[in-house]
């Protein structure tokens, strides 16, 4: 648990109601170590699997451990961008909650006043082949954890409407600590991936 993977040059915040409710730089670097080692279109967690920060200066593997306690697989499929937006308009239905997104690859405007099902406004990917507004019927690859792919929190859509789907990735702290490990000081930021009107 003490062993010493890397540093931060600032402290990530990963605390309710800071990740339950807007883009964080810790949910922005869970989301791109995920969508970056699994190189997928696509990547979100939730909010409410996120359980701490990472401290600035070092961090250990004991702090990669109480950020993400669950033991979550990684998980990967493929999704049609309308199914794609119905399961991030769950994860934007209950503000404050577990449920609410951390994203990598797409921006997405949202206005949380709209009645639930219909509040995000636009969506766009913002790397690689697909990039560009997204598109209801072409289909995308994506990473979550695998609580969220069986349809926890609300994301039933991932469950019922993705294809290809491979559940029993790599645990989700050894993909993250690794990474930190490989890419350190890490020094996420707020790129406004998230939105709110």
């Amino acid at each position: 648990l003490k062993q010493v993977l890397g540093y931060t040059e600032h402290l990530l915040e990963g605390v309710e109601p800071a990740v339950r409710g807007r883009e964080t730089a810790l949910g922005n670097f869970l989301a791109d170590t995920m969508r970056e080692r699994m190189h997928t279109d696509i990547a979100f967690t939730n909010g409410g699997g996120i359980r701490a920060s990472f401290p600035a200066g070092t961090v250990t593997y004991g702090d990669v451990l109480t950020v993400l306690p669950f033991g979550n697989t990684i998980a990967t499929a493929m999704i049609r961008g309308g199914h794609l937006l119905e399961a991030l308009e769950a994860g934007f239905s209950q503000p404050g909650t577990g449920r609410f997104p951390q994203v990598a690859g797409i921006r997405l405007e949202v206005d949380l006043s709209a009645p639930p099902g219909r509040r995000i406004l636009a969506a766009e990917i913002t790397h690689g082949a697909q990039a560009g507004r997204l598109d209801p019927e072409r289909m995308y690859r994506f990473v979550t954890n695998n609580f969220m792919r069986a349809g926890g929190d609300g994301y039933t859509a991932l469950r019922d409407r993705a294809v290809d789907a491979y559940d029993t990735g790599p645990l989700l702290e050894e993909l993250v600590a690794g990474f930190l490990a490989a890419r350190s000081p890490a020094q996420p930021m707020l790129d406004g991936r998230i939105r709110q009107r």
